[in-house]
Formats: C-alpha cells, sequence, structure tokens
C-alpha cells in the first residue's frame, strides 16, 4: 500500500490528499507512461484504434491533403499569405466535412479501418461536432506556419544566414501540433487532443 510522500501516513486507494497533512498523494504524480499501443479493446463493445493504426491513417489524410493542396495553390504560384490561409482552410473542411458527414471517417481513416465517433463508443457525430474537432486540430497545425509567415513578411539578415536556428524555432511553434498527434501513446482512451477537445473517441471498425 502506497504512503504520503510528505508525512508517510497510509493511502487510500484513488485518494488524492493526505487527510493527515493535506499534501497531493502519490497517485497525483503518477503518469502513465508512453505506449504506443496496437487496438485496446472496451468493456462496453468497442475497441479503441490504436496509436499505429491511428498514425497509419493521418499519414495517408496528410499525403492526400499534400496532393489537393499542391493541384489548388502550387501549381497556381500563389503567394505565402494566401497559400497559408489556403492549406488551412482545406485542411478543415477535409476532416469536418468528411467525418461530419461521412460515418466519422477521413479517406486514411477508412483504409485503415476505423472512424470517430461520440466518446461514448458508439453516437454518430454530427457536423457541428465534427467542425469543432477540426478546429482544435487545424488550429494546432496553422500554429507551426506563424514563423515562416514571420520571415516572409519581416526577413532580417541574420535570419537568412541562420538557416538551422530558424527551423528550430519553427519546430517550437509545430511542437503543439505533435503533442496532439502524440497524444494517443499514453492516453487511456487512445485519444489526441483534438478528440478530448471535440469529445470523440477514434474506434477500429468491422
Amino acid at each position: 500500500m502506497a504512503s504520503c510522500p510528505t508525512c508517510g501516513t497510509q493511502e487510500v486507494p484513488g485518494q488524492q490528499f493526505c487527510a493527515s497533512c493535506g499534501s497531493p498523494t502519490s497517485s497525483v504524480y503518477s503518469y502513465p507512461a508512453p505506449q504506443f499501443t496496437a487496438d485496446v479493446s472496451s468493456p462496453f463493445g468497442y475497441t479503441l484504434a490504436g496509436f499505429w493504426r491511428r498514425f497509419l491513417g493521418f499519414f495517408i489524410d496528410d499525403i492526400l491533403l499534400l496532393i489537393i493542396g499542391w493541384a489548388t495553390l502550387g501549381a497556381h504560384h500563389v503567394g505565402f499569405a494566401t497559400d497559408v490561409i489556403g492549406v488551412t482552410a482545406i485542411t478543415f473542411l477535409y476532416n469536418s466535412l468528411l467525418i461530419g458527414l461521412r460515418r466519422g471517417q477521413t479517406i486514411g481513416m477508412r483504409v485503415v479501418s476505423v472512424r470517430c465517433v461520440d466518446q461514448d463508443g458508439v453516437t454518430p457525430l454530427t457536423y457541428a461536432r465534427a467542425a469543432k474537432r477540426a478546429i482544435f486540430y487545424t488550429a494546432l497545425l496553422a500554429l507551426g506556419t506563424f514563423h515562416h509567415l514571420y520571415r516572409y513578411v519581416n526577413p532580417t539578415t541574420a535570419q537568412l544566414h541562420r538557416e538551422l536556428h530558424a527551423e528550430l524555432i519553427f519546430f517550437v511553434f509545430l511542437l503543439p501540433h505533435l503533442i496532439d498527434l502524440l497524444w494517443v501513446a499514453w492516453d487511456k482512451r487512445n485519444q489526441t487532443l483534438h478528440d478530448k477537445f471535440g469529445q470523440t473517441v477514434v474506434i477500429k471498425t468491422k
């Protein structure tokens, strides 16, 4: 049985604060280690999609979005700001329309046999719920472009000659998006942060 890390008083299972000294118990500090799990069976009759299955679905969708972005924007040589706005809009529409109107599946999700549903694991999403989820995902993705946008509008001599430094700063802006995707690895319900924001889970289809 665990004891309070401050005063040594024996803890009660599920207790968050010590009854003697009021300090947080050891359970507050216990975080699950990252586990790049396979599909996880739920006691409620559905199977949560695992990290690698979801990663492959994201990868397929990203390739398709790159192709769509190039066909609609890159081939027409639009300016940087227009390109950023266009890619952000395409990403939002792709995720919200397909998940909200096509049984909770993007093309990548369909290929890997998963779909997005309400967090009860059963109820299909409305378009409004899918759009809410897509807004959070797109916002984190768009954050990664801000540094490049600044360099495009206000370049300095130092920035032009220090590409490595610039790319490291770009990675900092992109980090929230990467954390969002990697959250599946240690979340008990295999959810990303945009899943939590949209109150959804991604399950394996039969």
